[in-house]
């Protein structure tokens, strides 16, 4: 199993955001020390709920102070940038990192996100689907060109530098609908699944993605599925949740209002990765090592070999969190067999098939 950082910078009350920005890479990098294969950067705007609005930059600095572990975006909202921006830092981002990163994308979900820069939630798919095909043809095309459509209208562009990737950088899609399994499916894409949902609900995702795989002619691969959990370990599965379960409540009452329409905490927008299917225990890893490796192998018989740890949860101590990344480092990562040199063999195979349906 591959084993990766996914990480917010949350902003709560009474903390300081720069003090929680050193504090993120200090986890990010303790991350690599670990063994994790990979870091991954969310993107949201104008709340308390996460302050890397730049993802890329942030995992640029994170390029400089890494040698191996691979850097992602989770997700790069694509309908709220200017694709050929977005392409040319994306791409930026691959060739100083040596060909490190993994591009996951998302249509956003927050309304608050969308009215703070004059656009709405209505047309998102639109601007998201518009977006994907020119960032794709600004990293693949090897002469200027032009571009007319309902969101974004340019002439004679060459987006550069160009990513070292080739044809270029993985592409995860966040979804756990119909319409985003057959994308992926047909376009050779990772799929990057919400956290938030109950083991029985991966395993009705899961066969709901491997159907349109099967539609289209494409193996299952457990190695282009990563599923999001939160994570913390202590030194018993009690001790664990009396240290996190005020702080992830916290954090999950107001994820709640900034997906819910007009903020509401009891209206959650369809796309809110954070919207519980069952109890919080059923759809986290919180508790002692044993606990949590059991969890993790139950993940791995659904057909999951990737999991990407949330642990900058809420107002949750720095020092708990660095704590229970190293408890986990030395008492579950031996038993995974996790090697940052394994994730070779994915990163060639998305690649791979990503292309094909550009």
């Amino acid at each position: 199993m591959q084993v990766g950082l996914f990480h917010t910078v949350q902003w709560p009350e009474g903390t300081n955001q720069r003090e929680r920005y050193q504090q993120a890479i200090e986890q990010a990098l303790l991350a690599e020390e670990a063994g994790f294969d990979s870091v991954w950067l969310t993107e949201h705007h104008f709340s308390r709920h996460g302050i890397v609005s730049d993802s890329i930059s942030v995992l640029c600095h994170l390029a400089a102070r890494t040698t191996s572990i691979r850097l992602g975006t989770a997700v790069a909202v694509l309908p709220l940038h200017h694709p050929l921006r977005l392409a040319e830092a994306a791409a930026t981002l691959d060739v100083v990192s040596d060909g490190r990163l993994d591009f996951g994308i998302g249509k956003g979900y927050q309304p608050g996100e969308f009215r703070g820069f004059g656009l709405t939630l209505d047309d998102r798919e639109a601007r998201f689907n518009e977006a994907l095909d020119i960032i794709l043809r600004g990293w693949t095309s090897t002469t200027p060109f032009s571009h007319e459509g309902p969101y974004w209208s340019f002439q004679d562009a060459d987006p550069q530098p160009k990513p070292i990737q080739t044809p270029h950088p993985p592409i995860w899609m966040a979804t756990d609908s119909d319409g985003g399994f057959r994308k992926c499916a047909e376009r050779g894409f990772g799929v990057l699944l919400p956290q938030g949902r109950s083991l029985s609900a991966v395993a009705e995702q899961l066969s709901r993605y491997r159907a349109a795989l099967e539609a289209v002619g494409r193996p299952y691969e457990p190695d282009k599925v990563a599923l999001a959990r939160a994570l913390y370990v202590g030194p018993t599965i009690e001790a664990a949740w009396d240290d996190v379960t005020g702080p992830y409540q916290q954090f999950l009452d107001y994820a709640g209002r900034l997906a819910g329409p007009g903020g509401s905490p009891s209206q959650h927008a369809s796309g809110d990765p954070f919207k519980l299917t069952a109890s919080v225990n059923d759809s986290v890893l919180f508790g002692s090592p044993a606990s949590v490796l059991s969890t993790l192998r139950e993940i791995e018989k659904l057909g999951v070999s990737r999991v990407i740890m949330f642990v900058h949860i809420g107002g949750l101590p720095h020092e708990q969190i660095m704590r229970s990344m190293r408890l986990f480092r030395a008492e579950v990562m031996p038993a995974l067999g996790s090697s940052v040199a394994g994730n070779a063999g994915m990163v060639a195979s998305v690649v791979s098939q990503s292309g094909s349906g550009d």
